[in-house]
């Protein structure tokens, strides 16, 4: 099910993929912290907001005894449609909530995580993805980017987390070959040149990726001069 799965393109990126730099390190990070604080869990009622095709349900099926998928359009994956500000589900209606690449584009994300709080059951836990640097995307609206310190405000002023955790998807090497990629994908296409395409990104996306796990020293994570092009938040409630 995994391959055959919609949006294995999320899951698995191929280094020809422009978003690969991205997509690549927060698969590895909703893998690596489902397995951290959902080990040993079961039968759990999982909410996906901003669901699209469910592309990570193969991630957390597994472990899922109800998969509920809503976005603000319909869609042939999209089990409700609704707004994450105002979540047509009572209190405490599941044990995980994910969120991946829908915060930036809500005009009250503070609202939008007390709203994931409230729907979340004790000991339920959500994952959140969303960006620190990227292009401008109006689709429709975008209004925000992060830095791991406010995310971590955001989430503390939203509601009573017992766990924050903030995970950079890639570092600086990769933000910056992330970036780059964005553009050579339009060169790529104005020469109507799928091989083309694939090349550009490939040389780019494999030395970055490489030196991202290396360099700089210094400045990564938390520390001053860090930069990443999107985040994995963590919240336990």
């Amino acid at each position: 099910m995994t391959t055959a799965w919609p949006g294995l393109e999320r899951r698995e990126p191929p280094k020809t993929d422009p978003h690969y730099l991205l997509l690549r390190p927060l698969a590895e990070a909703l893998v690596r912290e489902r397995d951290r604080v959902l080990a040993g869990r079961s039968g759990l009622r999982v909410l996906d907001i901003g669901c699209g095709v469910k592309p990570y349900y193969p991630l957390f099926a597994h472990l899922a005894a109800e998969y509920v998928g809503i976005d603000a359009v319909p869609g042939p994956y999209v089990d409700v449609v609704g707004s994450i500000e105002a979540l047509p589900f009572a209190d405490r209606s599941f044990d995980v909530v994910l969120c991946t690449q829908v915060l930036e584009h809500v005009e009250d994300p503070l609202g939008a995580v007390a709203e994931i709080w409230r729907v979340l059951d004790a000991s339920g836990v959500t994952f959140l993805s969303t960006h620190g640097v990227f292009l401008y995307h109006p689709d429709p609206g975008d209004y925000w980017r992060w830095t791991w310190a406010g995310l971590e405000r955001l989430f503390r002023n939203a509601a009573e987390w017992r766990e924050i955790e903030v995970t950079p998807n890639g570092e600086a090497i990769a933000c910056i070959g992330y970036l780059i990629c964005q553009y050579l994908n339009e060169v790529g296409k104005r020469l109507r040149s799928r091989w083309l395409r694939g090349a550009l990104m490939r040389s780019v996306n494999a030395p970055a990726e490489a030196l991202d796990r290396r360099f700089p020293p210094n400045a990564r994570g938390r520390n001053a001069g860090a930069l990443s092009a999107n985040y994995l938040v963590t919240a336990q409630r």
